[in-house]
């Protein structure tokens, strides 16, 4: 199986808006404002492709034998630490090692940078298929570490406890 990493052109818009949807929503769903989720997505996909494309950020069309599968956006912070800030597959696509070889691709792009030492991401502790992949692929680092704080009520239910603390996820 051939996985590419293609720069982001217009031929990928109408795929990356609705991929970008599909991307927040899902997110949204692990909270459980996946309805809310997605109609705010739906009305900014177009306004996030946008801005994914500008400062220091890459945006990547995931491509395997060829055909649009998703998409990856890459943004380098700093001289030497590059950060996989996105990453989605189609779901029905998802499972056949695509991520995993995208992932690979990204980080061939970044190492090939010089100065650049490392890749970081953020995952949603709620997202565990993700965090099961990253893991598999070397991610074992932790890095920073994101608090949040609702300012209304919290849809997060579930709790682990991380350096002696329990944290909603």
């Amino acid at each position: 199986m051939n996985v590419e990493l293609k720069e982001y052109a217009p031929s990928y818009e109408q795929d990356m808006k609705q991929d970008i949807a599909d991307f927040f929503t899902f997110h949204g769903g692990l909270v459980g404002r996946q309805a809310e989720a997605r109609t705010q997505a739906e009305q900014e996909a177009m306004e996030t492709l946008k801005s994914w494309q500008q400062g220091r950020s890459a945006l990547y069309a995931v491509l395997c034998e060829g055909e649009y599968t998703g998409f990856l956006r890459l943004d380098y912070r700093g001289d030497q630490v590059a950060w996989i800030e996105d990453l989605y597959v189609r779901p029905d696509l998802r499972g056949r090692g695509i991520a995993s070889q995208a992932i690979r691709r990204a980080e061939g792009i970044v190492s090939a940078r010089p100065g650049y030492t490392a890749m970081c991401m953020d995952v949603a502790p709620r997202n565990e298929k993700a965090l099961r992949l990253y893991y598999r692929l070397g991610y074992d680092s932790v890095s920073l570490v994101t608090l949040r704080r609702e300012f209304g009520e919290n849809p997060r239910d579930r709790k682990t406890e991380f350096l002696g603390r329990e944290f909603r996820i």
